[in-house]
């Protein structure tokens, strides 16, 4: 019989594979879109001059290709992150406390300074090419619960360093 902490784990592997299929389709998605970009240029152009969002839609497609460019990059960040995720999952079931998760924890806390960093470039290509009353020009910027998620992987990764090192001084009294 599977106790809860065997259930809870089986279920964050199910939900950090979903996650992964989500972002995998995003990505498929600005890729997708990129190539629209390409294809259908004077249609997409056309539409945005009729939504009244963006400033000026003749001059913006430099501008979108960065912004899909820098989506592409988040994404891979987020691919990243999930993937230490999921092997930081796997190990909790037998042994968390090994050098290799505060590793992970490490590697995951830069990541999301990556992606927050990301963000700033982001929010400034949005705002270069749509109007500021717009959700589309919000995009971006310091992100308090990304900067707070940050904080937390690097202090976990401290607590799981310092858990294993107490575990091995606690074995090698025994």
């Amino acid at each position: 019989m599977p106790t809860d902490h065997s259930t809870l784990l089986g279920v964050t592997r199910g939900l950090l594979w979903l996650m992964l299929a989500l972002v995998a389709a995003a990505f498929l998605f600005v890729v997708a879109s990129g190539g629209a970009l390409v294809a259908m240029w004077p249609d997409i152009a056309a539409e945005a001059k009729n939504s009244k969002i963006f400033l000026d839609a003749d001059t913006m497609r430099p501008q979108l290709f960065a912004l899909l460019g820098i989506l592409a990059a988040i994404l891979a960040v987020a691919v990243y992150v999930l993937r230490q995720l999921q092997a930081l999952v796997a190990s909790a079931a037998s042994d968390p406390f090994i050098p290799a998760n505060a590793a992970r924890l490490r590697r995951i806390g830069w990541a999301l300074v990556t992606a927050q960093l990301l963000a700033f470039p982001l929010g400034w290509v949005a705002s270069s090419i749509a109007v500021s009353t717009s959700k589309f020009a919000n995009m971006g910027g310091i992100d308090l619960q990304g900067i707070l998620a940050i904080l937390f992987a690097f202090v976990l990764a401290a607590v799981f360093e310092r858990g294993t090192a107490m575990r091995d001084e606690l074995e090698g009294t025994i």
